[in-house]
């Protein structure tokens, strides 16, 4: 509460697609360090449309936490009402899971450096003057992320000292994102690294959990108490794909809660020209594409973010076949040129929807099954 009412000049902040790790990564960063954690979309947004994000917290111990935080809002608003010229009131950046400044910042980035980098994506190699060296971790490389979590490497500073002992209410919110972005660490779904391995083992027998409240979850060990891993990504799982709250969203709704905008490129660090744009849906592609006035309310979503293309990804779990992955692709041109290109890579099917009776003037729409689920990024 104190950092809420007299935030430090050092703040952390993920990218603005928001998930579980973006939100908690910063959070449990900015404990260790002692700044400021940003949640780095709306209160409105987080609290209608993060519901394994609160659980977690709460599962931490952190109750009503969506009053305790600080918002994308929160900062704008600090921005804007802080005194640019004088040197001493500029802000210094912490970035996680991402290392190129959210958009809606750009207009402030003479107020603040880039001061540190904790990241799992290709290097856009910015802010190298301010933050280079031990302040810049950014797991990638040869074209692939070395952790399916930026909280592992959160997870790694923590664990640094060898004779600390983890409090409880870190250890789980770093555990349940790990688990959640490795799937449990799942080896078949492609994402788990040693590193993640490593960090949930280290979690486990190093935290005191006979003092957590994640009671539900304790089990015995050798150590004497644990957590039962498979109880807790079970339990977060279906907060985050529970199939009524997906079906309950709206399209445009659906369409921003995990959007994403790209560009060729960016010059001169000025914001990115958006030519395409990637949304994430964790429900069935059939099942949202059946949504009342999917048409419409695309194509409105899509001159609003002024794109002529845009790709939705769908990622949920199936009853009898398990877990899937489905993209569609929707333009006002010919975009089965463009699906060509990932056919062998994604072992693309297409999805015979012509009876959800999707056709349109303005865009067309067409559905794929996605044979290898591993590649997942957007």
């Amino acid at each position: 509460m104190e950092q809420k009412q007299n935030p430090s000049r050092d703040i952390v902040i993920g990218n603005d697609a928001a998930d579980a790790d973006s939100i908690l990564s910063a959070i449990c960063l900015a404990f260790i360090e002692g700044k400021t954690p940003i949640v780095p979309i709306t209160k409105d947004t987080f609290v209608y449309e993060r519901p394994e994000v609160e659980l977690l917290l709460e599962l931490a111990g952190i109750s009503n936490a969506s009053t305790k935080l600080l918002y994308i809002e929160d900062l704008i608003d600090i921005l804007q009402n802080s005194n640019s010229t004088e040197d001493d009131v500029r802000r210094r950046l912490t970035l996680v899971d991402h290392n190129t400044i959210n958009d809606s910042l750009h207009k402030f980035r003479h107020m603040f450096d880039v001061v540190e980098i904790v990241d799992h994506h290709i290097d856009e190699k910015r802010y190298t003057e301010t933050c280079s060296g031990k302040q810049r971790t950014v797991a990638f490389e040869s074209g692939k992320a070395l952790v399916a979590s930026t909280t592992t490497l959160v997870a790694e500073e923590l664990l640094l000292d060898q004779t600390d002992t983890p409090l409880p209410s870190i250890a789980t919110l770093l555990l349940g994102v790990i688990l959640l972005d490795s799937h449990n660490l799942d080896e078949s779904i492609g994402k788990v690294t040693y590193r993640d391995r490593d960090a949930v083992s280290h979690l486990l027998t190093r935290t005191d959990w006979s003092q957590s409240a994640l009671l539900a979850y304790l089990i015995p060990s050798d150590e004497g108490l644990t957590i039962d891993t498979n109880e807790l990504f079970s339990h977060l799982q279906h907060a985050k794909y529970e199939s009524e709250f997906w079906e309950a969203f709206s399209v445009e709704r659906g369409l921003g809660y995990d959007y994403k905008a790209f560009a060729l490129g960016r010059e001169n660090e000025e914001p990115q020209q958006q030519s395409f744009g990637i949304s994430t849906i964790l429900m069935s592609g059939v099942s949202f594409l059946e949504k009342e006035d999917f048409i419409l309310k695309t194509v409105e979503f899509m001159r609003s973010k002024e794109i002529s293309f845009l790709g939705i990804m769908f990622a949920y779990y199936d009853l009898t076949a398990g877990f899937q992955r489905q993209l569609a692709f929707c333009s006002n041109e010919d975009q089965r040129l463009v699906a060509t290109r990932l056919y062998e890579e994604l072992d693309l099917k297409e999805v015979d929807i012509d009876t959800l009776e999707l056709r349109s003037n303005e865009i067309q729409v067409h559905l794929y099954d996605q044979g290898n689920i591993v590649p997942s990024r957007k």
